[in-house]
């Protein structure tokens, strides 16, 4: 049978973390299984980090973006087109 995948993104914060653990339980309640969680970087802003190495080299460091948790959540596929039993109606057609 088929997988269907959710990829769910959360700032590393402690609302973003919070928010990320009410949304799990919730699509736990809905056979949903955790498949991978994982912190990624999300690197540098240019804008930010050009202004503040202009006005001071150290002060570039500023210019770093906050990290995010990425979540990917996993079940069968529910197949909404199921194979249902001929009922007498269709069978006369």
């Amino acid at each position: 049978m088929a997988k269907e995948y959710k990829t769910l993104t959360f700032e590393d914060t402690l609302q973003g973390r919070q928010e990320m653990a009410q949304e799990i339980d919730r699509l736990s309640n809905q056979d949903w299984e955790l498949k991978s969680k994982e912190v990624t970087q999300q690197g540098w802003d240019f804008g930010k980090t050009c202004c503040f190495g202009v006005l001071f080299l150290p002060l570039a460091l500023l210019g770093k973006k906050s990290n995010v948790i990425q979540v990917i959540m996993e079940r069968e596929k529910q197949d909404s087109l199921e194979k249902q039993p001929l009922t007498k109606e269709k069978e006369k057609r």
